[in-house]
């Protein structure tokens, strides 16, 4: 293999007529082939791939059937030799690279087994007897490897070749002169456990022109989530489509009418292990009642060795008669006596063998102009982030003027879209009123652009030049002493390392750890950093992963050890956006060490989490887990709280409808004179897509809020009347594309809406009051549409 990830072939040899045979049954691979459905217009037949068939002697000789149509669906392992017919293709196999094979073709009238000439039938017994000596390669893990064949089509093309694409990794094979390219050239993919889930590999086929610019003649996709259950090594026939049309790029609008008609298809052999969904804990199983859930074996050392250190530092931090005087109190991000102190963690976003040259996709502009301007850590996120959007731009082939118009018609269809309330009555006023009361500590964390910015400040002149004002600010604030202000870092100048803040609240005897949401171009790597990973049975968002990660290594440690010795009786953690995300999987990684917390504390030692409008963070089954410890709010439609890489592949996918839709009424009509009849069948189109979306919601899996949710709503008749109520974290299924969706989310309108639902909660005394832990039985919430009047 290549360092550019080709896997080279050896020269084509000859066809003759002599016979050759290969002694070692494992000198070749088991082919398996795999077939789809005939379609009416694949007239063309299409040849099998080359069986290994054995004779008398038990030697194998490699041999082709006569030719079979694309109709029949063959699966499995071929062991019975079929004699072929007087017209029948024989073939010659060369074996070369691990695992690969190269064939070619020769006819024969007379018999069903040809011969081979003596110089190729000495290179193929020495490739043998090689091949016979080496150990045979384990397929490798998390890699996709991709043995591209032929073509069969029914159109002409003189020079054909592939281009291979899956997110940033892209590969060609060479320009063959022949028809069916038979090219039999392989390559090798890297595969995340998130590309597993989301991706999908495009085989674009070109014909080479000499003077003009390429043509391109058609598309094949694999997407890898549907290679689940198939064997890890297979050959298969794949569908080429006309242009760009594959199953990614069309809705469904237009996939009727694309699907009916292709131009061909390639044969590829495809090498992959799949990898294994993490297993949730299992209800009911008294044995597992109190441990924790089953995790794939990969990661259960790098788990047991990351509480090992956490144990470590905690032991230390007890030990440590000074711990108290070791937080970091600081707001200059230059400062290097706290950085020296502060663990280095290993990126979990960043491929494991990133600096193998084989597979890993070179950014040399970006290693040049970063080694100048940004940190090597910093460089890898980046490279990250980069990766993530390419794997989510691609098929994404929309020009400006369509992604605008997609936006101009998803607005307009979700004008008259409501959510439906869940008849759950209102929050209690305690629950109301303990929200509101650590709400004040999760918006003291942005310091005094955060305070003013919601007008409880000093005014924006007189905070801005003053002596450490996010400090001062944070103090005035809150209205604690000056000493109860523990630790504070409020410019951190690190990706997955927030701002943050650590106070004594003794109203309630607690520590409160309140973590900044994002106000950074740090904090939006952070963000965007939002990769699936596996973890405790479930998946995770990975930045916010690796924000608890620094917090746990270097922070936690100091504050078991301050309330062991205070005897302080709780910690609550707080956060809003970005930082109730980080927040939420914080509690989740103390909550695995409480009976710890509590035997150093007697047993009175109590950790709860609030989340104000969260980002979405874990899958369902993990954040169903914790609703008697986390809680989280939620105002209205808040765009942030219902964000995750799956319900963005969604818009993605409604914005393409929205596209074929609007295609009909053309721009004038769709931003400027369009009438409901001619908004009618174009909003009944999208809403035929939402449909679809919603009837397989396994195919984009979504990440939610964890613990128990509650919505705040505007009264249906007094808009100045709000109400809280609890809600499912279902909502975090659709992301509705409203204007006001991203002002909800501001600091100032959670601000307002807690003393409007505390006034809400104080006139009705006989409010219903629903435990957080029966929502997990409540339906789905459904969204319903209004039918529009007409004017």
């Amino acid at each position: 293999m290549s360092s550019n990830g080709f896997v080279l072939p050896l020269p084509r040899p000859k066809p003759a007529r002599s016979s050759s045979t290969l002694r070692d049954s494992t000198s070749l691979p088991n082919l398996i082939t795999q077939q789809p459905l005939r379609r009416t217009s694949m007239t063309s037949p299409v040849t099998m791939t080359a069986m290994a068939l054995p004779d008398a002697t038990g030697s194998i000789t490699a041999t082709t059937p006569a030719t079979i149509r694309a109709s029949r669906n063959i699966v499995g392992s071929v062991s019975t030799s079929t004699l072929a017919s007087s017209s029948s293709t024989a073939t010659s196999t060369t074996v070369h690279g691990q695992g690969l094979v190269r064939s070619t073709s020769s006819v024969s009238s007379k018999s069903a087994y040809t011969t081979i000439s003596s110089p190729a039938a000495q290179l193929l017994t020495r490739v043998s007897q090689e091949i016979k000596q080496r150990p045979l390669r384990p397929l490798p893990d998390k890699r996709l490897q991709i043995n591209v064949k032929r073509i069969d089509l029914n159109k002409v093309v003189q020079r054909p070749y592939v281009v291979l694409t899956l997110g940033d990794q892209t590969y060609q094979t060479s320009t063959s002169e022949r028809e069916h390219g038979d090219w039999n050239e392989g390559f090798e993919f890297r595969v995340t456990y998130h590309a597993q889930l989301f991706d999908s590999l495009q085989l674009d086929l070109y014909d080479k022109s000499i003077l003009l610019r390429d043509t391109h003649v058609g598309r094949a996709e694999i997407k890898l989530s549907h290679l689940e259950g198939l064997p890890e090594s297979f050959t298969s026939f794949y569908e080429i489509w006309d242009k760009t049309k594959s199953i990614s790029t069309i809705s469904n609008i237009t996939e009727k009418k694309t699907l009916s008609s292709n131009i061909g298809a390639i044969q590829l052999r495809i090498h992959y292990r799949y990898q294994k969904a993490p297993q949730p804990e299992e209800e009911g199983d008294a044995a597992l009642a109190n441990t924790v859930p089953i995790v794939p074996a990969t990661r259960i050392s790098s788990e047991l060795e990351d509480d090992s250190n956490f144990l470590a530092q905690l032991s230390e931090a007890m030990m440590d008669e000074a711990s108290d005087t070791r937080f970091q109190k600081y707001e200059d991000p230059e400062n290097q006596e706290s950085n020296s102190r502060q663990t280095q963690l290993k990126f979990a976003t960043v491929i494991d063998d990133e600096d193998d040259a084989n597979v890993a996709v070179q950014y040399p502009i970006l290693d040049m102009v970063g080694s100048w301007t940004i940190a090597p850590e910093t460089q890898k996120v980046v490279k990250a982030v980069i990766r993530m959007a390419s794997a989510f731009g691609q098929g994404f082939e929309l020009t400006n003027a369509q992604i605008l118009t997609a936006v101009v018609v998803l607005e307009r269809y979700y004008r008259d879209v409501t959510s439906e309330r869940m008849d759950t009555g209102l929050a209690t006023l305690e629950q109301v009123e303990h929200a509101g009361y650590f709400w004040r500590f999760s918006m003291a964390c942005y310091g005094w652009a955060g305070i003013n910015f919601v007008g409880k400040g000093n005014g924006i002149i007189k905070d801005f030049i003053r002596w450490r004002s996010d400090h001062a600010c944070a103090i005035d604030f809150l209205r604690i002493p000056k000493e109860d202000l523990l630790a504070y870092e409020f410019h951190a100048s690190k990706v997955f390392h927030p701002s943050y803040y650590v106070a004594l609240d003794r109203a309630t005897n607690s520590i409160v750890l309140a973590i900044r949401g994002t106000m950074s171009a740090f904090d939006t790597l952070t963000d965007l950093v939002c990769e699936y990973q596996q973890w405790k049975g479930g998946l995770v968002h990975g930045g916010m992963k690796t924000s608890a990660d620094w917090f746990m290594a270097n922070l936690v440690p100091q504050i078991v050890a301050y309330i062991s010795k205070h005897k302080v009786s709780s910690l609550n953690i707080v956060g809003h956006s970005l930082g109730g995300g980080t927040a939420s999987i914080l509690t989740m990684m103390l909550l695995d060490h409480q009976h710890e917390f509590q035997s150093l504390m007697n047993g009175q030692f109590k950790i709860t989490c609030h989340a104000f409008a969260p980002a979405c963070s874990v899958s369902k089954d993990l954040a169903d887990r914790y609703r008697d410890v986390i809680r989280c709010y939620v105002y209205e439609d808040d765009i942030v709280s219902r964000l995750s890489y799956g319900s963005m592949m969604d818009v993605k996918t409604m914005m393409l409808g929205a596209v074929d839709a609007a295609s009909h009424m053309g721009l004038t009509k769709v931003f400027l004179t369009g009438t409901d009849e001619d908004w009618k069948p174009t909003l009944e189109a999208v809403s035929e897509v939402r449909r679809q979306i919603k009837i397989n919601p396994v195919q984009n899996p979504k990440l939610y809020i964890a613990g128990a949710v509650f919505q705040m709503w505007r009264h249906l008749e007094e808009h100045d009347c709000v109400e809280m109520k609890p809600a499912s974290n279902r909502l975090c299924e659709e992301v509705l594309i409203k204007p006001a969706a991203l002002s909800q989310h501001l600091l100032g309108i959670l601000d307002n809406a807690f003393p409007k639902a505390r006034e809400s909660s104080m006139m009705i005394p006989s409010n219903r009051t629903v435990s957080p832990t029966t929502l997990a039985r409540e339906p789905t919430i459904h969204l319903t549409r209004r039918p529009s009047s007409s004017k």
